[in-house]
């Protein structure tokens, strides 16, 4: 087979030249972040971690040769060049996503995948399928996949069997971060102390191939296509009782909120910076908690030097500071929205018009990580700001630019939805931009950026070109 030869090859020189194997998605002296163990049953509880919060750069607004607005703290929660890394070896392995990667129309080809096993040995069948109510009208196609995958998280190569036993003839290969239709859970030959397998499917030389691969060399993900159809129900019914806000205080431009316990979040994890306080009471006195920039809101009443407002991403009344929010800025006509599964890692775009819900894209993502230096992307419904078709960021705790990102859609502070990072190069003591870059193998396998949500650069654009931030809104679950 070209791409198992291909792989021994150069498996073969990298051992000769570096003496390493394929790096794992994870830096091995990184703690893990939430959902990225390498295997986890299903309704298995996953480790979660409050980040350690960072404060930006306090000379933002005095870098060289650069408008403020254009310019955001580091956007990595690990260096990017490690993602490149990744993605080079999987190119010359012939294993990227648009190599590799099985779309759902093509399971029709396929006819019989669930039913050449006894049914004695399956536990659980693949079968996902838009809810009724959801419209298929998909309009990026450049690297769909089905809407049930397996994430292989092994830093080894793994081999993918004829039947679900170390015995039987190896069919192909799969190396770490690929991403293998699913259409089986079952049981099988007991290996590292489990009998679970996964039935597979993958392509090898642009011919689909099926098989069988141990549940050790992966994780299972989904498209949790009934969780964004409630999100999106919920926020329609919002927008049908009346016109909703959002709190604005990008860059803290309409003031600094109170501090709240130690390191600048509160306790649920949000951070001060670029948030507005939300009062239990009307009074400053009393107890409150961080409401993000871009979060939508509902306005009560007027309350003197607050407005009462509802914020249903916390189901919870709060009063907040007049200065934070304009109440001639409202989202009173929701037609798109983007859906972003911090969880599962990959994301959806919808465009809703009378009682249509259509889905456009649908596709993998890669949200912010929490670290010393770096923030989760915060779960709630926010409305899409503003877009820039690019922005500059910082290098990592300095005011020096070290790049920039493409096809940028603001919804939360200085978090986007963008396209790949691009790091610039630095010549004769000048920037030089490499150009875009379209694709990394690292997307939609663990949180990976700060704050943002990275796409391929390709559907970012799409994305980009399609939302009018006027009447969009992105919502982020888990």
């Amino acid at each position: 087979m070209l791409k198992k030869l291909l792989s021994s090859v150069i498996a073969l020189l990298l051992v000769t030249l570096v003496a390493c194997s394929f790096p794992r998605v994870e830096p091995p002296d990184t703690e893990i972040p939430p959902n990225s163990q390498p295997h986890q049953e299903e309704g298995e509880q996953q480790n979660q971690r409050t980040p350690v919060p960072t404060q930006p750069p306090e000379n933002l607004d005095d870098l060289p040769n650069s408008d403020e607005d254009s310019v955001e703290e580091n956007i990595n929660g690990f260096d990017i060049s490690d993602d490149h890394d990744i993605t080079r070896q999987a190119e010359s392995l012939l294993m990227t996503q648009i190599n590799t990667a099985v779309d759902q129309t093509e399971i029709a080809q396929l006819p019989e995948i669930n039913t050449n096993n006894s049914s004695d040995d399956i536990v659980m069948v693949y079968e996902k399928q838009l809810p009724e109510q959801i419209t298929y009208g998909v309009q990026y196609e450049k690297y769909n996949l089905t809407y049930d995958y397996f994430l292989i998280t092994s830093e080894n190569e793994i081999t993918i069997y004829e039947n679900p036993n170390l015995n039987s003839r190896e069919i192909c290969s799969a190396i770490n971060s690929e991403k293998l239709a699913l259409h089986q859970k079952l049981t099988g030959q007991s290996q590292n102390g489990s009998d679970i397998w996964y039935k597979v499917s993958c392509k090898e030389n642009d011919k689909l191939v099926t098989g069988y691969i141990h549940s050790s060399a992966g994780t299972t993900r989904t498209f949790q296509f009934n969780k964004m159809l409630d999100a999106i129900q919920d926020l329609q019914s919002q927008v049908s009782e009346g016109k909703l806000n959002h709190v604005s205080n990008y860059k803290n431009v309409n003031g600094v909120p109170p501090d709240k316990g130690q390191g600048g979040t509160d306790e649920f994890g949000m951070r001060i910076y670029q948030s507005a306080p939300g009062y239990l009471q009307a009074d400053t006195q009393s107890d409150f908690r961080y409401v993000p920039d871009g979060m939508l809101v509902r306005i009560l009443e007027d309350s003197g030097e607050f407005y009462r407002t509802e914020v249903d991403s916390y189901n919870q009344e709060l009063y907040i500071p007049k200065n934070f929010i304009d109440p001639n800025d409202a989202l009173a006509d929701l037609t798109q929205v983007v859906v972003i599964d911090r969880k599962q890692q990959n994301q959806a775009a919808f465009e809703l018009s009378g009682n249509e819900i259509r889905m456009i894209s649908y596709t993998l993502s890669t949200t912010g990580v929490g670290g010393p230096s770096s923030f989760e992307t915060p779960l709630g419904t926010y409305k899409t700001i503003e877009k820039k078709e690019r922005f500059q960021y910082l290098k990592k705790d300095s005011n020096e630019i070290a790049g920039y990102a493409p096809y940028a859609i603001r919804f939360c502070g200085g978090a986007y939805i963008h396209g790949v990072p691009v790091n610039y190069e630095e010549k004769d003591g000048e920037l030089i931009d490499p150009g875009i870059i379209e694709y990394l193998q690292t997307i939609g396998t663990f949180p990976r950026s700060s704050m943002c949500v990275r796409n391929f650069s390709s559907h970012a654009e799409f994305l980009y070109n399609w939302i009018e931030p006027t009447n969009g809104a992105v919502i982020v679950i888990e």
